[in-house]
């Protein structure tokens, strides 16, 4: 069934404060093909197309009630997890991506969490890092006694669409505090508005929506955002699993702003690109259809190609890791998300594993499930 998720914030609420406490989190993604053609400059000439799926690296939002008159955000520390990461097989996350040329190190390890405590009447804090939760507060409408918690497996900025799984826990969470549902396609509509209409970043949808609904998906873009989702079609049982049992994700331990890297590409070479994007998604929708691994690592690395010629200067770390593995059987290499940084994706058959992770060197390697399961209640 084809599920839109477009349209604007609904109107503003009456400022309410939380009556209970309630935990929610969401997906992190990584898409296969067609990442970029969701931008809305992009998908406003004929439309985008994304194909991916929601991984098991989540963010985790806690909501409490709190004194009245007052609002306090905690954001927990860079490379501070709350549990060990599933699928972690080389490195931890405060270690720096030395076997990626080009990269610096990004996280400072655990430590210290992030804290702003404010008086409701304060105006929200500007700051970078305060910015996406302080409009989320504002736009649920939940925003007077309140504290709230973020937790991440992984710090912003890795390229796996974890400000977009924030946003989404934030806005979940958030309505339940004050005994509200909301359905999954709402919420992905809220925060890709949040974003846009808030705090004015021309950013793709595809990351809210995977955080949303979960699930491996095929997606439909427009210059308003996501006009269709649907589970993508798979037509052999064991293509899922062999397609993760070759994935990798290489941490480049760089940390970058999409927004920042996006208004630096070239409109032009976005417009070029735009229709092997889409292409590339259409024929992973394909070879995941008629159960054709071959076919989905065609449409891959094909939807690669066209992420180097949308930014090759995004693309570099990416370009330089594969000139470091050649001759080490990888079969399809590229940058997550807008590129400059975060999490490169490498497939390539298990066997070959060990000497690429050799080659990688001590940088953190995830191999991440496929197709969990999208924004949900946490027990709080």
């Amino acid at each position: 069934m084809s599920t839109p998720c477009v349209g604007s914030l609904s109107a503003q609420r009456t400022l309410r404060n939380p009556l209970w406490r309630a935990a929610a989190s969401a997906p992190m993604r990584v898409s296969f093909a067609g990442g970029g053609s969701d931008l809305p400059g992009v998908a406003r000439q004929d439309g985008g197309r994304v194909v991916g799926a929601a991984i098991d690296l989540r963010a985790r939002v806690v909501v409490e009630p709190f004194d009245r008159g007052w609002v306090r955000i905690e954001l927990a520390a860079r490379g501070q997890r709350q549990r060990p990461a599933e699928g972690a097989v080389a490195g931890d996350a405060g270690t720096r991506s030395a076997g990626v040329e080009g990269a610096a190190a990004g996280d400072a390890g655990a430590g210290a969490p992030r804290i702003l405590t404010r008086r409701r009447a304060d105006p929200p804090r500007d700051d970078h890092a305060f910015r996406l939760i302080e409009a989320t507060l504002s736009a649920a409408g939940v925003a007077d006694g309140v504290a709230l918690r973020v937790e991440s497996e992984t710090s912003p900025g890795a390229g796996l669409g974890g400000s977009a799984s924030v946003a989404v826990a934030a806005l979940f969470a958030l309505r339940a505090s004050v005994g509200e549902a909301a359905a999954p396609e709402d919420l992905a509509r809220e925060a890709v508005a949040i974003e846009r209409e808030r705090l004015g970043n021309a950013c793709g949808a595809q990351d809210q929506v995977f955080a949303a609904l979960g699930g491996l998906l095929d997606l439909a873009f427009d210059a308003r955002g996501c006009s269709g989702a649907r589970a993508l079609a798979i037509g052999c049982p064991e293509l899922v699993p062999a397609l993760s049992a070759g994935l990798l994700l290489v941490d480049t331990s760089v940390r970058r702003v999409s927004g920042e890297v996006l208004d630096r590409m070239d409109a032009g070479a976005a417009s070029e690109a735009k229709g092997e994007l889409v292409a590339a998604a259409g024929e992973v929708a394909r070879g995941f259809e008629i159960g054709s691994l071959a076919l989905v690592l065609s449409g891959m690395r094909r939807g690669a190609a066209a992420k180097v010629r949308l930014s090759e200067a995004a693309s570099a770390i990416a370009l330089s890791l594969q000139q470091r593995l050649d001759g080490l059987g990888v079969e399809v290499l590229r940058m997550c998300g807008a590129g400059g940084g975060g999490h490169i994706l490498v497939w390539a058959p298990p066997e070959r594993h060990a000497r690429i992770l050799d080659a990688l060197g001590p940088c953190l390697v995830r191999r991440p499930a496929l197709g969990v399961a999208g924004v949900r209640l946490d027990p709080a």
